[in-house]
This record gives structure tokens, C-alpha cells and sequence, in this order.
């Protein structure tokens, strides 16, 4: 049904698109104001009571023989990163550029049980792959499978 206001039809699309034009403005501005007066918006804020009863403001640090140690990062570290990367191709392994079989491989691994082993793939026979997998587990060494 179409229904003439003053001359217009009252387009149910229109009306709907105003009211939803209407919601959002009305929406922003709501958040704005509660973010702006709670400290974590983008205007000034009225008052900063909260953060003031929770900050510390007198520390004492007593001094000990004690050796302080700082927790451990928990940001990724990817310089100096060492590693033995190994391309399986077919049924054969490729450490720095040269054809090894599994138990030479392993002789390297064994030699830098430090180190993990990245592990990379370029047509690689399942059964080669697998049986890599299952030696490097068996070792306890560590190991990340890469794409590339």
C-alpha cells in the first residue's frame, strides 16, 4: 500500500533508511558522551576520581642481597633464531644444499641437540616425510613444520 502524505508517497525503504540514519547519529553521540565521562573516550572527561583512589603514589623499596631476575618476554623473538631447516624432496633429505639419508640426518640432529629442526617440503614423499617426523619425536627434538 502506498499511502500520499501532503503530495508524497511514503516510501517504506525511505522511512526505514531515515530511521536507521537516525539510530546511528544517535548511537555515536550516546557513545561518545558515556566513553568521553568514563576516562576511555575521546574528549577530556569530567573527572578522573577512579584512576586517582587506585594509583600508588609512595613506593618502598627495600634493598637485599637477593638477585632479582625479570620475568621471561612473552614477545616472539625472531632475531638470532637458529635452527636446522631440512627440505624433504621425494624420499631423500637436503641439509644445506646436499642429499643426506634419515640416519645421516639424524647424526647431524643428534650432533646440535640444542638446535630445532625446521622442516620444509618440496614434493615430498609421504613415507620420508612421515618417517622424519617419527624420528625427530622419538629424539625428543624439537621441530615446526614450514611451508616454504
Amino acid at each position: 500500500m502506498n499511502y500520499r502524505v501532503k503530495g508524497y508517497a511514503a516510501n517504506p525503504l525511505i522511512v526505514g533508511g531515515v530511521c536507521l540514519v537516525i539510530g546511528v547519529a544517535v548511537g555515536v553521540g550516546a557513545t561518545y558522551w558515556y566513553m568521553s565521562t568514563h576516562q576511555g573516550g575521546l574528549g577530556d572527561g569530567e573527572t578522573n576520581e577512579l584512576f586517582q583512589e587506585t594509583a600508588v603514589t609512595d613506593v618502598l623499596i627495600e634493598e637485599t642481597d637477593e638477585t632479582v631476575t625479570e620475568p621471561p618476554s612473552t614477545e616472539p623473538v625472531t632475531e638470532n633464531l637458529s635452527y636446522i631447516k631440512v627440505v624433504v624432496k621425494g624420499n631423500n633429505y637436503l641439509y644445506k644444499g646436499e642429499i643426506y639419508t634419515l640416519e645421516a640426518f639424524l647424526g647431524i640432529v643428534r650432533a646440535n641437540s640444542e638446535l630445532p629442526v625446521r622442516i620444509s617440503e618440496d614434493g615430498a614423499s609421504m613415507r620420508a616425510y612421515s618417517r622424519l617426523i617419527d624420528a625427530l619425536k622419538e629424539l625428543g627434538t624439537d621441530y615446526v613444520e614450514s611451508r616454504n
